[in-house]
């Protein structure tokens, strides 16, 4: 039977499948060889999260955040991208990682480039764990996560997996977010905050709506508290770049509408908190304290009362206000009482006298202003 050899001369036609509208498509060259019309495919949810993860050459045992969707899903859509990118350093056949499911950790998977796994209320997808076993690539995981509906919703808290997720080495502007475009009114702001690793890849998005607490757990460390039982646990190299985040997510996070984070805006904050002063304080000048005229406030006390420290931060401030976190409550000023050339400090003022009041109040960034006073107490 006579056939048509094909021209040896020419390069091979690509054969290719991939999205093309509505569809996946195979393609041989130009043309169009098969085609599913996902058209009218519509599958249900309740909640979804998505998130990110690098796996780095040789990762094993790496789970799958479903965040607070709990370990078992009904949607799974997963994408792989294996870095570097360059066409020229792509070697197919080691382009593939393994996983497994957290029910049959015995058997080992594998999946190329994208991976779609579905369920539904009854038959829920398990908890997986990665592997990479490529000691050449890093790869670069988008994953789509969505749930139906669940009443008894549980997080796996035994084994190598956790509800917290842990990212270390980071830097204070390892934590950036997205630009989003708000229309009314027009505004440049952001919706995400974006976790980035030592090299500068995402390993996790976390949307605004997620986030319900931020709170400084150790000396270089920051917690993150979800809607749900996950944490997000950020390790930092110093406590100063710990601290430093902690500014730069409450700022973002205060107006997030009008604000973005990146790499260097905003810059470092060294500027401390700002006292605003009540007025028309009742103010003396006497001699004696220091080599010359010292100013100090006067307070007529009657007899029986005290003044404790809340007293006197009422007293004499009316706010705090500060360049990266705005309006600080009074209760975050510390104030420390002493008598007049006395080391020990006291709880409260009883009895005339001239004393030593000192304030302290600090950022998140941990920029500090102290503040001292000198104040007369005589009796009304």
């Amino acid at each position: 039977m006579p056939y048509i050899q094909s021209n040896m001369l020419l390069t091979p036609t690509e054969k290719l499948i991939k999205p093309y509208e509505c569809s996946f498509i195979a393609i041989e060259g130009p043309n169009l060889k098969g085609k599913i019309d996902l058209q009218g495919l519509e599958i249900k949810y309740e909640s979804f999260y998505v998130s990110q993860l690098i796996l780095n050459e040789k990762a094993k045992d790496q789970p799958i955040v479903y965040g607070f969707l709990g370990e078992n899903i009904t949607f799974l859509l997963i994408r792989a991208k294996y870095l570097p990118l360059d066409p020229n350093w792509a070697i197919e056949t080691e382009q593939y990682i393994q996983y497994y499911y957290a029910d049959d950790p015995a058997r080992i998977r594998t999946m190329g480039q994208l991976q779609i796994l579905t369920g539904n209320s009854t038959n829920r997808i398990p908890q997986l764990f990665f592997n990479n076993p490529s000691s050449i690539y890093k790869v670069y995981i988008e994953i789509l996560a969505a749930n139906l509906a669940q009443s008894d919703i549980t997080v796996q808290q035994t084994g190598h997996y956790t509800p917290t997720s842990i990212f270390g080495s980071l830097y204070h502007n390892s934590i950036i977010s997205d630009e989003v475009n708000y229309v009314m009114p027009y505004s440049v702001g952001s919706s995400e905050l974006q976790i980035l690793d030592p090299t500068g890849s995402t390993v996790m998005v976390i949307p605004y709506t997620n986030i319900r607490t931020i709170s400084k757990t150790g000396e270089n460390i920051l917690t993150i508290g979800l809607d749900t039982e996950e944490k997000v646990k950020l390790d930092f190299l110093t406590e100063f770049y710990c601290n430093q985040a902690n500014s730069r997510i409450n700022w973002v996070l205060n107006d997030y509408k009008n604000r973005k984070l990146t790499l260097n805006d905003p810059p470092v904050d060294d500027q401390p908190p700002v006292y605003q002063m009540n007025i028309d304080l009742p103010i003396d000048y006497i001699t004696g304290i220091t080599s010359g005229s010292t100013l100090v406030y006067t307070y007529d006390l009657v007899s029986g009362s005290t003044l404790n420290g809340m007293d006197l931060i009422n007293y004499f401030i009316s706010g705090v206000t500060d360049n990266m976190d705005g309006i600080i409550n009074k209760e975050n000023v510390i104030p420390t009482i002493f008598i007049i050339n006395d080391l020990v400090p006291i709880n409260f003022i009883s009895q005339p006298g001239i004393y030593n009041i000192y304030f302290q109040v600090k950022d998140l960034a941990a920029n500090v202003n102290g503040m001292q006073l000198y104040m007369s107490i005589e009796w009304a």
